[in-house]
């Protein structure tokens, strides 16, 4: 109970925050938190200690010595950031290991949390420096001015200035070829934000409504920047057409801008520069990839030592997760996230003498893990026509038995409801997250009944043209997933609805959802207090529910297909929202929102909620965080400053 008011004072302090005329800098907290992250002015006020002497790992300190690479006080910024460590300093060196089957899960989410200012802390709640050491929130919060921290340089040695986020703005964002849709989070009132270079290191950005929750949108894994010293040269802005074509079709592609996103990868280029605290040195391929430490970065643990501590991060392709699980609790691995696969709970805790690790819980900020939608816009008229009739969605809802899913396959440590928002958020109302949530099969199949989906001779329902109703659940990794959809079909068959489970590859899942050919998915998504970064609830991002309405939004009506009734309204009142200023009044918006969903249950919940995420930790591996939340919108678990972790020889 204590921990829960923490969370929600913090969030009210948060809404305070992003209210202010101006927020200077970071200077305003009273104490150092670990894991927390600070300007060297501020640290040095807070704690009174000054740090004039910087340190670097030994391979650099060679480096140094042989002339390949400048001092360590010109490589680190004029004012560095520093980490205060989870648990203390750490040491340089060693391998972090991980094992995966997925790309998405190898290293990038880790090392690229490296936005112009971030989140950090358990709770979600607390805006940090970061790129910008510094910013100014206008008292009508039409006008952002970020003051960005001098001497930052690309990992090739180059500086970073006002320019990389001008370049990225003029010839990326605003560039039709490279980005025919402007993300929604830069669209406020219709109207594309404004961003202009005040000096080298200050840049404003201007709206043309209120944008009250702007510092929590760049936070939430928002990347408004690119070298522009490397990228121009594939930019035909920067390079003369003949030159640009010779280069794209010595690449084997057709067009300029293809060229331009494959350069602007760095999981996949490894000559890209970045900003991170480890480079990709091995793109992902059959034996995994491979990050190596940043000579660059910029940050500092609070002796002075240039972070990262480790060396090399290691994420090795393997077929199955339950490979790397095993791995990792044979000792062959540094730390890594389980997931929520609670079945082998027992395993892993009575597997940690021997394999020497200990398991890590972070509650996880998941509204029904996973959940299943019916995509609304499904290209079958008839299956459309079923899944949009609310009546529908609510007895295969009452068909779930999500307290047997609950004990059997998360050992009871869920709350079986329906996805909506999770507390302390002041947009939480219980009663949106137990609508239609019961078992109550029977009742399901009333509702079925009513719509006219009456029983055949052979006990399965029939369509309205006559042909059986037949569901595919699309399904794919984590594990825990494919176990919930057995169950779920299970349950649907019962009640007369013939439901098959597939299996499917994660890239052919993502690409049949974006094509808009899947008719039922399961998927997994986070939410946060402030319901900040892509939503399934607002249609900005994990929305196979609203396959072409969700298309239709986000291309600013250009594609895809507009909403109808409520969830135009959905829409409507998330722009309503990200405008509106006082907190009180977006907070019944927000409200609004989640009543909307409780209404139509266009998302349905077979898991629940308060699943923990699960980490194996080798008992040599520090400054991992315990009692942190598991969330996706702001990096993940990036924004745990893994450069501050550390093995200990």
């Amino acid at each position: 109970m204590r921990k829960t008011l923490s969370i929600f004072l913090s969030l009210m302090l948060a809404f305070a925050l992003i209210l202010g005329v101006i927020t200077v800098s970071f200077s305003a907290t009273q104490k150092i938190d670990p894991g927390g992250q600070y300007n060297l002015s501020d640290y040095q006020r807070l704690t009174g200690k000054k740090i004039t002497k910087f340190n670097e790992a030994p391979q650099l300190r060679e480096l140094v010595k042989q002339g390949k690479l400048p001092p360590v006080e010109e490589r680190l910024s004029s004012s560095p950031a520093i980490v205060q460590p989870i648990e203390k300093v750490g040491e340089y060196g060693g391998t972090w290991r991980r094992y995966t089957p997925l790309a998405a899960y190898g290293i990038n989410f880790l090392i690229s949390y490296e936005p112009l200012v971030r989140i950090c802390g358990p709770d979600l709640t607390k805006i940090e420096p970061n790129i910008a050491e510094r910013w100014n929130l206008s008292k009508d919060t039409k006008t952002l001015t970020l003051y960005l921290r001098k001497g930052i340089r690309w990992s090739d040695g180059e500086s970073f200035t006002a320019d990389d986020i001008i370049f990225w703005y003029e010839d990326i964002l605003l560039n039709k070829e490279l980005t025919p849709t402007i993300p929604t989070w830069l669209i406020v009132g219709g109207e594309v934000a404004k961003i202009k270079k005040i000096d080298n290191y200050t840049i404003e950005m201007n709206f043309s409504q209120p944008y009250p929750l702007i510092l929590y949108e760049l936070a939430a894994a928002k990347y408004p920047y690119a070298p522009k010293h490397y990228l121009k040269q594939f930019h035909p802005k920067y390079t003369p057409k003949e030159k640009l074509d010779a280069m794209v079709k010595e690449a084997g592609l057709q067009f300029w801008y293809q060229l331009f996103a494959q350069k602007n990868d760095a999981t996949v280029n490894t000559e890209l520069p970045v900003i991170w605290a480890w480079r990709v040195t091995i793109p992902w391929g059959p034996d995994g990839t491979k990050a190596e430490r940043n000579p660059y970065y910029w940050k500092i643990d609070p002796e002075g030592n240039q972070l990262p501590y480790i060396d090399t991060i290691r994420a090795y392709y393997v077929s199955d997760w339950n490979i790397g699980f095993l791995k990792i609790m044979a000792g062959e691995g540094e730390m890594q996230g389980v997931g929520f696969r609670l079945e082998d709970y027992d395993l892993y805790m009575s597997n940690r003498e021997k394999g020497g690790y200990k398991v890590v819980k972070w509650p996880g900020l998941y509204p029904g893990e996973p959940t299943i939608m019916f995509n609304q816009t499904a290209k079958d008229p008839v299956i459309r026509k079923i899944f949009r009739d609310v009546r529908f969605r609510q007895a295969m809802s009452l068909a779930i038995n999500r307290v047997e899913i609950n004990e059997l396959l998360y050992f009871g440590l869920c709350e079986p409801l329906q996805p909506t928002i999770v507390p302390p958020s002041p947009l939480y109302k219980e009663e949106f997250a137990k609508v239609y949530a019961e078992y109550n099969p029977k009742a399901a199949e009333e509702l079925l009944d009513k719509i006219g989906l009456r029983r055949g001779a052979d006990g399965w329902r029939i369509r309205p043209d006559g042909k059986r109703l037949e569901l595919t659940i699309e399904t794919r990794q984590p594990l825990q997933w494919i176990d919930v959809a057995d169950m779920v079909s299970k349950y649907w068959n019962a009640v007369g609805v013939k439901t098959a489970v597939k299996v499917e590859e994660n890239s052919l899942w993502t690409t049949r959802v974006n094509a808009n050919e899947h008719e039922v998915v399961t998927q997994g998504f986070s939410t946060n207090p402030l319901l900040i970064g892509a939503s399934a609830f607002n249609m900005t991002g994990w929305t196979a529910w609203a396959g072409e309405w969700a298309r239709w939004y986000q291309s600013g009506g250009k594609a895809g297909e507009k909403p109808e009734g409520d969830a135009l309204k959905v829409i409507e009142l998330w722009e309503k929202y990200k405008v509106t200023v006082n907190p009180i009044s977006r907070d019944n918006i927000g409200r609004e929102i989640f009543r909307l969903h409780a209404k139509n249950l266009w998302i349905i919940g077979a898991g629940g909620r308060k699943l923990p995420y699960i980490f194996l930790v080798k008992n040599n591996f520090h400054n991992w965080p315990e009692d942190w939340v598991q969330d996706l919108s702001f990096g993940s678990q990036g924004r745990a400053h893994p450069e501050q972790c550390f093995i200990e020889q």
